[in-house]
């Protein structure tokens, strides 16, 4: 494509040992769970990656993210070669990188006030004042479409499309350049998820991120991808424009 790339998977592999008994725990075979995938998402692009479960695309979102190790393959993020990174370099590469999980419940803290959750990423590196991290989070919470004054509020009061919005929030708080969207709608209610898509697609317009979505649903991928390519058992089966 025209477009430069930002992100590079080249051949990747990931298999995990099947092991059988308690003491010596035998390797009995590996689960090929993704088995030599090839893709690059352009900068300021959605590149969506669709399947059903198992297929292995939430594995290769976690290889992404540097939660797994790979078993072979690279991934090359504005051509830096993410595996073998110097400990500065992984800094940068993961204050570049976000994530938005399916279920906001389980990936937003009880005990947190908003403006902690959403500048967790931040606080992280420790360079603002308590008062910038809470200007930052009211900033945010404007973008995301939630009032700035709830900065001190618990997530527990809100309902899942503004937790969604929430973690979307915590997202955005490091200048990320790529987001991997995990299931980014699939928990919330139907009437919701035309919104929370919306606000995906202004914020990619108005910020320039690249996305990889992760979905098993067509017409998620649909709206909010420029190409999408399809998983089965491990591989990349097609690939094209989210039209075709």
């Amino acid at each position: 494509s025209s477009k430069k790339e930002l992100v590079r998977v080249e051949n990747l592999v990931k298999h995990f040992p099947v092991r059988k008994g308690v003491l010596f725990r035998r390797e009995l075979g590996k689960v090929h769970a993704v088995n030599g995938v090839t893709f690059s998402v352009p900068k300021g692009a959605s590149f969506g990656l669709v399947g059903e479960s198992g297929c292995g695309k939430t594995t290769v979102a976690k290889l992404l993210l540097r939660i797994e190790q790979p078993t072979s393959g690279e991934v090359y993020y504005d051509d830096r070669e993410i595996f073998h990174q110097s400990s500065e370099e992984e800094l940068e590469y993961r204050r570049a990188i976000s994530v938005v999980y399916q279920d906001p419940f389980s990936s937003l803290s009880p005990r947190m006030q908003l403006w902690e959750t959403i500048t967790e990423p931040l606080r992280i590196s420790g360079r603002f004042s308590k008062k910038q991290f809470k200007e930052k989070a009211a900033e945010l919470l404007k973008t995301v479409g939630l009032d700035p004054r709830h900065i001190e509020s618990y997530p527990h009061r809100f309902s899942g499309g503004q937790r969604q919005r929430i973690a979307i929030a915590r997202a955005l708080s490091s200048n990320p350049q790529f987001i991997v969207l995990d299931e980014p709608v699939s928990g919330l209610d139907v009437s919701i998820r035309a919104q929370i898509m919306n606000l995906l697609k202004d914020l990619q317009a108005e910020f320039g991120m690249s996305y990889l979505l992760i979905a098993h649903d067509l017409a998620t991928v649909r709206y909010l991808s420029h190409r999408v390519a399809v998983m089965y058992l491990g591989q990349i089966v097609e690939e094209g424009t989210s039209e075709e």
